[in-house]
């Protein structure tokens, strides 16, 4: 079937039923009221009635083909979210349908893990399959020194070092991504991701910008999120860069980013530890021991409150306004 290409499969043909009227599609371009959708043989844009709600980049909706109209936009098999800045119960959709979360970081600025440890948050709680690309290696002095400390910390996921510009380490990203299946890349503003993403395709398909030279950061070359199909049959979504990433998670997702803490953790003396100053504290002795990295353990902790913060609000946003 041509829309397997896609991504389509049995999740979302169940809520489609035996639909003859309407045709179904995936997002892979999308406005307030407007999205550009793959269906089964060409492109098609179709409009968003009110009615039907907003649609992400990566859903799939089903539309009339003669009137171009969207009457369904189909639940989420997952998603990369996270809580909109300044608003704290609201939720906001970074990429749907995932199933490959491409992690990125730049080697040309100081390596930091705290920020892969916040985009490991969200792929864990979509159940999306994490891949670590050190990108811009050409930039960097030791590289493979780099990537060691990722591989000590994050054991458990691939870390490949590429450099886009050069072709570097890209056949090996090539390796990890399948066909019909949806990669999002994603990181802060000027890792790479666009470049990245044009080295996959061989195609200066998307627009690349550059970076500030007294601090690294790059501005926001890519301002919307695009859904692409690359010739060998798997589909890229690259992700507008985030300075402050809160992850829409979950405390359960938290612990399978740092699973040690979470196994020393259940020694503690006391059930609800918070691993600050409780005595007999199973992770703040692992951390004098040398066993457990104080700034993971900061992480960590910051990364949980955070979380518990966030299922209150939500709990609280649900209750509705307290009457006088």
């Amino acid at each position: 079937m041509a829309l397997e290409r896609y991504g389509w499969g049995p999740f979302f043909q169940q809520q489609a039923g035996p639909q003859r009227r309407l045709k179904a599609g995936r997002v892979r371009l999308a406005t307030a009221r407007r999205a550009h959708v793959f269906a089964a043989d060409r492109k098609v844009s179709v409009s968003l009635p009110r009615n039907v709600g907003p649609a992400a980049v990566g859903d799939w909706l089903l539309f009339e083909p003669r009137r171009r109209i969207a009457r369904q936009v189909l639940l989420r098999r997952n998603a990369l979210a996270r809580a909109r800045p300044g608003r704290l119960a609201q939720r906001q959709i970074l990429a749907a349908n995932v199933d490959t979360a491409v992690i990125l970081a730049g080697l040309d600025r100081e390596l930091r893990l705290r920020p892969i440890e916040r985009y490991l948050a969200c792929a864990l709680a979509a159940d999306a399959e994490p891949v670590i690309v050190l990108n811009k290696a050409d930039l960097c002095a030791d590289p493979a020194a780099e990537a060691a400390i990722v591989r000590r910390a994050e054991p458990r996921f691939p870390v490949v070092v590429t450099s886009a510009t050069e072709g570097r380490g890209i056949s090996e990203v090539e390796s990890l991504l399948q066909p019909g299946r949806t990669a999002a890349l994603a990181g802060p503003s000027g890792v790479g991701k666009s470049s990245l993403v044009n080295a996959l395709v061989r195609s200066e398909l998307l627009e690349v910008g550059a970076v500030r030279a007294q601090d690294r950061r790059g501005r926001h070359t890519t301002t919307r999120r695009e859904l692409v199909l690359h010739p060998r049959g798997y589909l890229l979504m690259d992700i507008p860069g985030i300075r402050e990433l809160l992850p829409w998670s979950s405390p359960e997702a938290v612990r399978r980013v740092f699973p040690e803490i979470a196994r020393l953790g259940a020694d503690c003396r006391y059930r609800d530890c918070t691993h600050r100053a409780e005595p007999e504290c199973s992770v703040r002795g692992a951390v004098s021991d040398g066993i457990v990295d104080a700034d993971r353990l900061a992480s960590f902790v910051q990364l949980l409150d955070e979380q518990h913060d966030l299922e209150r609000a939500v709990e609280e946003r649900s209750r509705g306004p307290r009457r006088p």
